[in-house]
């Protein structure tokens, strides 16, 4: 016979309405009431219905988050530390691709409306006015993560890590490590935060260090290792002096870089440093190993379910201000120091 939240209740010695407050966390209880209710869930073997919590709570017990390349293994680590945080909530997470287009951005907000969500961690690319404009008509809160609003607005609760300054940050070790000619892979033009600001941490970086930026040493890609491979040989054949580093906006396409510049007779890091973004897994097991930018995207999936179940939770409304998770440099092989002399053709 199936235990029924009475018998927990009769367990415990309390009311089944206190059973039911104790679960969905509705109302603060004593440490020591909160574990007789939970010791006794636990005697019981009791397994609650979904459903018939949500006629209760008017709750789905279902969190929605939408990525755009489920390939990219930032996103894999992202999901991990957003899902650790709704399973302990008792939550499930359902994952959706939308491949950053926005047709399909708008149509999965439509989608999960109807699947009665109860909340959306959203990591778009071009999270611009039109989105924005109708997440704020939902009837379910959301948070951007990984992505601020496209037009440096800031109407909604954002988890990111700032993009500008870790960029910044990167030049500015390559800088300190001799490098005056530096390149620069970047992502797609039409991502503010992970394409746009990251290029206005590098240009602002190499302006303070009166540092020229030709146009041959700027690319952009996707942040995949073909994009890398490509937007090196480029920055190869078409400049009049090779850069003596390299600035690459993912660990994928750092990697995809170095390959090019391995084929076309370089060494590494000898002849030209490489600075990543991201620090996967990948970028410790490169050869030489990928000096980069550590950005933990476990810590920012757990900080953005925190944040969207503090809106979930609030009477309030959302808040609207941006959280950003802390960022370090890296060192390893792949960026050589240089010695700045007055005969040395690099510096």
């Amino acid at each position: 016979m199936a235990v029924t939240i009475e018998d927990v209740a009769r367990e415990a010695n309390v009311s089944i309405a206190t059973v039911s407050r104790v679960m969905n966390n509705t109302k603060a209880v004593s440490p020591e009431l909160r574990e007789r209710v939970f010791s006794a869930i636990r005697k019981t073997s009791f397994r609650p219905n979904v459903l018939a919590r949500g006629l209760i709570t008017n709750r789905t017990y279902t969190i929605g988050v939408v990525i755009s390349d489920i390939s990219n293994p930032v996103f894999g680590v992202l999901t991990k530390g957003i899902n650790s945080v709704c399973q302990d909530r008792g939550y499930t997470v359902v994952i959706c691709e939308s491949d950053g287009k926005r047709k399909k951005e708008l149509a999965l907000l439509e989608k999960l409306a109807e699947q009665r969500i109860d909340g959306l961690l959203f990591a778009g690319v071009d999270v611009n006015r039109e989105l924005i404009d109708r997440m704020l008509c939902l009837d379910y809160p959301v948070v951007l993560v990984t992505q601020e609003e496209s037009y440096g607005e800031n109407r909604m609760m954002t988890v990111s890590h700032d993009n500008q300054r870790a960029t910044f940050d990167a030049i500015d070790f390559l800088v300190s490590c001799g490098h005056r000619r530096i390149a620069f892979i970047g992502g797609p033009v039409n991502d503010y935060s992970s394409g746009e600001k990251r290029l206005e941490g590098y240009r602002l970086a190499m302006a303070k260090h009166g540092l020229e930026t030709p146009g041959t040493y700027i690319e952009h890609g996707d942040f995949s290792f073909d994009a890398g491979f490509s937007g090196m040989k480029r920055i190869y054949e078409e400049s009049e002096k090779l850069p003596t580093a390299v600035m690459a906006c993912s660990d994928l396409m750092a990697i995809g870089a170095m390959q090019c510049a391995r084929n076309m007779g370089l060494s590494i890091p000898e002849d030209v440093s490489f600075m990543g973004f991201d620090d996967s897994e990948l970028a410790r097991y490169s050869t030489p190993a990928l000096s980069t930018v550590r950005i933990s995207y476990y810590d920012e999936g757990v900080l953005a379910a925190e944040e969207l179940f503090r809106s979930m939770d609030s009477d309030n409304g959302e808040e609207t201000n941006i959280r950003y998770i802390p960022h370090k440099i890296i060192r390893r092989g792949s960026v050589n120091c240089l010695r700045a002399t007055a005969g040395n053709p690099t510096a």
